[in-house]
């Protein structure tokens, strides 16, 4: 189950890290578009973005290193997602916190 849950939750930041270095207008992150757009009326704010861009695409390119690197070595170990979603559905089921967290949550 945990390896389950960190392959999601894992998998969600780096979606969320390109698109932050994407950068559209009203995201709120200096990603590439939003640089381009700055770098005409402002160069020193569009540089900066433009470098926090990098950022972003380096936290990316290292994330899917590191997932692919993790995913290894739990191919590795003889396990499965097929074998860790079965268990997270069996654990998910049964827990009695997790059940009242979902609760919680609608």
């Amino acid at each position: 189950m945990r390896y389950m849950l960190f392959f999601f939750t894992y998998g969600f930041q780096i979606i969320v890290s390109f698109w932050a270095a994407l950068g559209f207008g009203s995201s709120g992150y200096a990603g590439w578009i939003t640089s381009f757009q700055t770098l005409s009326k402002n160069k020193l704010l569009g540089v900066l973005g433009i470098i926090n861009s990098l950022f972003w695409v380096g936290n990316t390119l290292i994330a899917v290193y590191l997932i692919m690197q993790i995913h290894k070595t739990y191919r590795s170990t003889g396990q499965s997602m097929e074998k860790a979603s079965g268990e997270f559905a069996a654990s998910a089921g049964s827990s009695r916190n997790f059940g009242q967290a979902v609760l919680r949550s609608l």
